[in-house]
């Protein structure tokens, strides 16, 4: 509902007074009128702009870890693992340096 032309005057004659009377609450006032930096957001480029680039940061994150996952796999085999059987079990080069040296002939 619009206000009428008696009414406007009225409204910008109290401003007026008010501005005149506290500046510094007249200044934080006239700051509600003043667009902050998300209401370009708001509009249709904005939004727009926004979704894009929410898109393509999504695929660089998608692609980051498929670009990453054989190194991954890479790092898990190299590591080595001490497993009961291998302790326990005598090591076949150390037969082999008994053998050998068994069949050497004194001299």
């Amino acid at each position: 509902m619009a206000l009428s032309m008696d009414e406007q005057r009225m409204l910008a004659e109290i401003e007026r007074r008010l501005a005149a009377q506290d500046p510094g609450l007249a200044s934080r006032l006239s700051s509600f009128r003043r667009p902050g930096p998300a209401a370009g957001l708001r509009t249709k480029r904005g939004k727009i702009l926004g979704s894009i680039c929410t898109i393509v940061l999504l695929a660089v994150i998608g692609i980051t870890v498929y670009a990453m996952t054989p190194f991954r796999a890479y790092g898990q085999r190299t590591k080595p693992t001490a497993t009961t059987s291998s302790v326990s079990a005598p090591s076949s080069s150390a037969t082999l340096h008994k053998s050998s040296a068994n069949s050497r002939p004194a001299g």
